[in-house]
């Protein structure tokens, strides 16, 4: 495991601890909240490199950890090679598979249980997420996201993130 992955996942770990301290301590999440980490989300896959994006990005993640009914699962293996995705935008793209799995789960409650489309969501937010950012720097280049953009327009990004998302079920 890389170090980032490392730290990803104790994040990851506190905040799910953390999440079970917070969700005896308030109810679930109201529907203005709902329509506001919808709107962050939204606006984070579109705008990355936003003035505010670090602020809102924590206060994402932090209502996230904070709100007993709404969770997602991360599988780093659904982006491909997890280990090539570096650089300065790597976080960004990490963060932003769970605020898009998040906003799936908001706007499509019924299917918050098919681990399929949760990570389809978050697969494709990070994809628009990555291309955003590429408009705006176009040196960034993650291969890993550059195979899945090929995937996508060759129409094979459903199969391979339904193999993909195989090696994450022991995990969780």
């Amino acid at each position: 495991m890389t170090k980032r992955l490392l730290i990803v996942a104790f994040v990851l770990a506190f905040g799910f601890a953390v999440n079970t301290t917070f969700a005896q301590n308030r109810g679930p999440s109201t529907p203005a909240e709902r329509k506001r980490a919808v709107e962050i989300a939204t606006l984070l896959e579109n705008d990355p490199l936003n003035k505010d994006a670090k602020a809102l990005s924590r206060e994402l993640l932090v209502w996230l950890i904070e709100v007993p009914d709404i969770s997602v699962k991360i599988c780093t293996n659904v982006l491909g090679d997890y280990s090539k995705i570096k650089g300065d935008y790597a976080p960004t793209i990490t963060t932003q598979m769970t605020f898009s799995e998040a906003r799936f789960v908001i706007e499509h409650p019924e299917q918050a249980n098919d681990e399929y489309q949760v990570y389809t969501a978050g697969v494709e937010g990070v994809l628009k997420t990555y291309q955003n950012i590429k408009k705006a720097k176009p040196k960034v280049r993650m291969e890993p996201l550059e195979e899945l953009l090929v995937k996508q327009q060759a129409g094979q990004l459903a199969d391979f993130i339904k193999n993909a998302m195989g090696g994450c079920k022991a995990t969780q």
